[in-house]
C-alpha cells in the first residue's frame, strides 16, 4: 500500500437547521434538527490510485469530495493531506494547498465565457502569480495533451461539450497536481465523448497523481482500482481491485 495523500477520522460534516416559524403569529420555534451530510467517516486514500466514489443521488458524495478538495470544512473529525492537517490551516493555508496541490474537473466546466481555450487554461496558474510565459507553454502542452491543439484560440462558445470539457481537464492539469478530483465529469456528455474523456482521466492517474471521481455510471467505477459506496453520508462499502 503506498503512501496516504488524503486521510479522514472520523469526519461529519453537518449543517444546522432551520429555524422554524409559527405560521400565524410569526413567533420563532425551536430550531429544526441538523442536516448530517457525512457522518462519522474514516478512510484513507493511497497515492496514485484511482478511487470512485459511488452512491445515490444525496448520498454526500460531492459533500465528501468537496472536503477532499479543501472546499470547505468538517463540522468535526480530522482530513490531512499528505499528513498535514488541514484544520490547522488557515483561509490562506487552505487557497494554497488547493492552488498548488490539487486539480478540479467541474460537471459543468466552469470555464469563463469571454476567455479562450489557452486562457482559461492558464487562468489558475495566473492567479498564482506565477510568470504568464511559463504557464503559456504548460497550458499549451496540456491543451495538446488532451487534443485540443487546433482549438487553442476557441472561446467556449465556440466549442463542443466534450471539447468545453476537455480544457477544463488541460487547465487542471497545468499546474501537475498530485491530486486531481473530478465531480461527475461525463454527466453532460454522450457516451462515446464520454468515454474519450474518462480515459483521459484515468490516463491521468499514476504513482505520481491520485485520481478521484464521482459518478453515477457503473462502467467508470468498472475501471477504478478502488470503489467508495456512500449512502446516507457514511461509507457503506470500501471494494478494492486489482490495478488498471
Amino acid at each position: 500500500m503506498g503512501e496516504a495523500i488524503v486521510k479522514f477520522e472520523s469526519v461529519e460534516k453537518r449543517y444546522r437547521g432551520n429555524l422554524q416559524t409559527d405560521g400565524e403569529s410569526g413567533a420563532e420555534q425551536a430550531t429544526a434538527p441538523d442536516v448530517v451530510a457525512l457522518a462519522a467517516m474514516t478512510l484513507t486514500v493511497e497515492a496514485g490510485s484511482f478511487v470512485a466514489i459511488v452512491g445515490p443521488s444525496g448520498s454526500g458524495k460531492s459533500t465528501l469530495l468537496n472536503l477532499m478538495g479543501a472546499l470547505d470544512r468538517p463540522s468535526s473529525g480530522r482530513i490531512f493531506f499528505n499528513g498535514q492537517d488541514v484544520n490547522d490551516l488557515d483561509d490562506d493555508g487552505l487557497t494554497r494547498l488547493r492552488r498548488e496541490r490539487i486539480g478540479f474537473i467541474f460537471q459543468f466546466f466552469n470555464l469563463v465565457p469571454t476567455l479562450s481555450a489557452l486562457e482559461n487554461a492558464m487562468l489558475p496558474a495566473l492567479l498564482s502569480g506565477e510568470r504568464a510565459r511559463d504557464v503559456m507553454v504548460r497550458a499549451s502542452a496540456a491543451l495538446e495533451q488532451v487534443g485540443l491543439g487546433g482549438r487553442k484560440e476557441h472561446r467556449p462558445d465556440q466549442l463542443s461539450g466534450g471539447e468545453m470539457q476537455r480544457v477544463a481537464i488541460a487547465r487542471a492539469l497545468v499546474g501537475d497536481p498530485p491530486l486531481l478530483l473530478a465531480d461527475e465529469p461525463t454527466g453532460n456528455l454522450d457516451s462515446k465523448t464520454g468515454d474519450g474523456i474518462l480515459s483521459l482521466i484515468v490516463g491521468s492517474a499514476s504513482a505520481r497523481r491520485t485520481v478521484i471521481l464521482v459518478t453515477h455510471d457503473p462502467r467508470i467505477a468498472e475501471r477504478a482500482d478502488r470503489v467508495l459506496t456512500i449512502r446516507d453520508g457514511r461509507l457503506h462499502s470500501d471494494e478494492r481491485r486489482a490495478s488498471r
